[in-house]
């Protein structure tokens, strides 16, 4: 039942807005109904109309000049009908692999390590010996997504079957678990030849950082990244394991719904692993791009540094995507992510000093369309607003 689904979900991280929110972008949107209600309130009904149209839950915050906004519309849990509160957790998917990304760029900032070593200095033989060509990856590599290794998500079905239908949702997964489902597979390129995003990066990426901290990498993730920032409501999925507050998670397939919560409520697998809100996912962007607090001025342009390779030239640079709008010169920063039940985007554009994070509560389908308008509403709204 989910094969063609799970299909469908190739990594919003690789892209960094849809066509549409760029011509808005460029556009400015401006923006034809006419109201006397507040900036806040104007906000908070483009929420709610998208939960009108079938979007389970989504929140949403804005701050920047002229606006500061935090909102959420929906219900938690489709079946019980009980309200999403503004604290509520979503699984934000492949915008984890930020905060995986910026440990591994502090601890290299710290000297235990250089993002231009080889994977074989810090992975075993049992790992690097069943990966073609090892010797020339570097972890910059995994995190820039140019060493060409078989995406276990999306390259094939093996990891679907697997994960939704064989082992179910009570299996509690570890980094390690992942391996076999892109072990010994052809590269799609020689390392450092070309651009591919694969979720087989991040897992190699955790287990690097276990190998030099001798932890969990969940526990990297939370002291070097989660408490600095403060992030209240961000906990990594092996955290959440039986905590509440997760917003349950819906895609429909031929007519029928599937919530995905058993599942999610406790995935901690490092190219996703993360749950959070809105609020806490704005503070997350904002704190990489504006502080020290996680990431000093020289760390912060390693992050910001794309590779460049492939056709287009990627614009994917160290857990961030980076794009320069050619027509105004706005610099965007992003990552965005969906799975099944789950969708997000994490967007700072700097000339205007503003951050858009969303996080709903349904993916594929109608959902993706609902999403999608309701970003098209935010920036027509922010276009009014920032004029």
């Amino acid at each position: 039942m989910f094969q063609h689904l799970i299909s469908l979900a190739k990594p919003l991280g690789q892209i960094l807005l849809t066509s549409g929110l760029t011509l808005a972008l460029l556009a400015g949107c401006n923006s034809t109904n006419v109201s006397d209600a507040t900036p806040e309130e104007q906000f908070q009904a483009v929420l709610d109309e998208a939960v009108e149209r079938g979007l389970p839950a989504v929140s949403v915050r804005i701050l920047g000049r002229n606006i500061d906004f935090t909102g959420v519309a929906g219900v938690k849990d489709l079946d019980s009908g009980e309200p999403a509160g503004m604290n509520d957790r979503f699984y934000v998917a492949s915008t984890g692999k930020t905060f995986l990304a910026a440990t591994l760029i502090q601890m290299a900032g710290d000297g235990l390590l250089d993002l231009d070593d080889p994977i074989t200095a810090w992975l075993p033989t049992s790992i690097t010996d069943r990966i073609p060509s090892s010797n020339q990856m570097t972890v910059r590599m995994l995190l820039n997504h140019t060493t060409g290794i078989y995406d276990f998500q999306n390259d094939g079905d093996e990891w679907d079957n697997e994960f939704f239908l064989i082992s179910g949702p009570d299996r509690q997964w570890v980094q390690a678990d992942a391996l076999p489902f892109f072990l010994d597979k052809p590269l799609h390129f020689e390392p450092g030849t070309n651009y591919s995003y694969s979720n087989s990066n991040y897992i190699l990426a955790a287990l690097i950082v276990e190998a030099i901290t001798g932890e969990p990498v969940q526990l990297a993730i939370r002291h070097r990244v989660i408490e600095p920032l403060n992030l209240a409501y961000t906990v990594h999925g092996d955290e959440a394991n039986g905590m509440p507050g997760l917003v349950h998670g819906y895609f429909n397939e031929a007519g029928e719904r599937f919530d995905v919560y058993p599942w999610y409520s406790h995935f901690g697998l490092a190219d996703g692993g993360i749950q959070t809100n809105a609020q806490d996912l704005a503070k997350f962007i904002l704190g990489l791009m504006k502080s020290d607090l996680v990431l000093n001025d020289q760390m912060r342009q390693e992050m910001l540094e794309a590779s460049g390779l492939g056709t287009p030239p990627s614009t994917y640079g160290l857990g961030i995507n980076i794009r320069t709008i050619e027509q105004s010169g706005e610099l965007i920063y992003s990552h965005s992510g969906k799975d099944p039940g789950y969708q997000t985007e994490m967007l700072y554009l700097e000339g205007k000093d503003t951050v858009i994070t969303l996080c709903a509560s349904g993916s594929f389908g109608e959902y993706d369309e609902i999403a999608q308008a309701l970003l098209l509403d935010i920036f027509t709204l922010l276009a009014d607003l920032q004029q």
